[in-house]
């Protein structure tokens, strides 16, 4: 958790540090912020299918990581970036739950990091990106771990 918290920091700095009519930038966080929404929905989701007290402690806290992903965007753009309308579908089966976020995750870090690729090094906006994708990655790893536990019993 040490490293995603760093990120986030570093997440928070690249925000400050843009100033507001930078129309790349916004553009982007634009789509970070709706990537991000599509995360926290399954996330909620996972969240709500928890099976153990632990579990939903666990996803409490990813769910919690990602919110503040989005307000941190939303702060300097809250029109465009807004945790508001972000659902949560219902899945009763965890595995399921489980197996639809991790999903979810894998396609939005795909979609990143090729955003990533395609920015100039050392601006803000691929900093940004890639910081995001830290996260979404670590988010990754956590579920697959929990997947694994689940799985071994």
């Amino acid at each position: 958790m040490k490293q995603e918290k760093d990120a986030l920091a570093r997440i928070v700095e690249i925000v400050a540090s843009v100033p507001e009519n930078n129309a790349r930038f916004i553009s982007v966080a634009t789509i970070l912020g709706t990537v991000l929404r599509r995360v926290l929905s399954a996330e909620k989701m996972l969240e709500g299918a928890s099976i153990s007290l632990a579990q939903r402690t666990k996803m409490t806290a990813m769910r919690a990581e990602t919110s503040r992903m989005i307000e941190v965007l939303g702060a300097e753009m809250p029109n465009q970036i807004s945790l508001k309308k972000v659902d949560a579908l219902e899945e009763p089966s965890w595995w399921f739950a489980l197996s639809e976020t991790t999903h979810v995750l894998e396609e939005s870090i795909e979609q990143l990091s090729g955003m990533v690729a395609k920015q100039e090094k050392g601006s803000a906006v691929r900093d940004l990106t890639a910081q995001s994708v830290s996260l979404l990655r670590d988010h990754y790893n956590v579920y697959l771990l929990e997947a694994r536990n689940w799985m071994d019993g």
